[in-house]
């Protein structure tokens, strides 16, 4: 093998090396910026659970954000399903309610996914989970997601119908 073909191979494999190794010290964080709903509000609104009331439970990543994992994905051209959970803590039955998700940076100002997904039906004190699988998103190393149920009709009690969340990707 000449020393130039060698020398690039060599250099190709420090580089592969180099990126494994960086790899493992590259941390995702997920912040959630969403304001609390303290007992004390709650307790200024209705006693009792209002008829209309649904609400953005919790979020989860499949496969969970570590970025070996994500960058394999990328690599095989797959991508992460976003896990969305609302949670029905009305007392009457709702339908067609419409989730919406927006991933972006810049405080919104760069926008890379914009989904909305439906729940046919959600009973009283049952909890659906919505799923959004995306492929084509860019590398940052700051995002934020926003996270949102639309209120249904006759509902009031929207604070707790919208979650915030930063994903940082840093070095410790």
């Amino acid at each position: 093998m000449s020393s130039r073909k060698w020398f690039a191979s060599a250099a190709f494999v420090a580089l592969a090396l180099a990126v494994v190794a960086l790899s493992g010290c590259i941390k995702v964080e997920v912040v959630d910026r969403s304001p609390s709903v303290t007992a004390a509000s709650l307790a200024t609104q209705e006693e009792v659970a209002p008829e209309h009331d649904l609400a953005v439970l919790a979020v989860d990543f499949d496969p969970p954000l570590e970025y070996d994992e994500i960058v394999a994905l990328k690599t095989r051209g797959e991508g992460i399903t976003l896990l969305v959970a609302i949670e029905n803590m009305g007392t009457s039955a709702e339908q067609n309610a419409v989730v919406k998700v927006a991933l972006s940076r810049d405080n919104g100002k760069t926008v890379f996914l914009q989904k909305e997904g439906l729940i046919e039906t959600i009973a009283p004190g049952e909890i659906k989970i919505v799923q959004f699988k995306d492929t084509e998103i860019p590398f940052s190393y700051a995002y934020q997601l926003g996270v949102q149920v639309v209120p249904v009709a006759g509902e009031v009690r929207v604070g707790d119908n919208r979650r915030r969340y930063d994903l940082l990707i840093t070095r410790p």
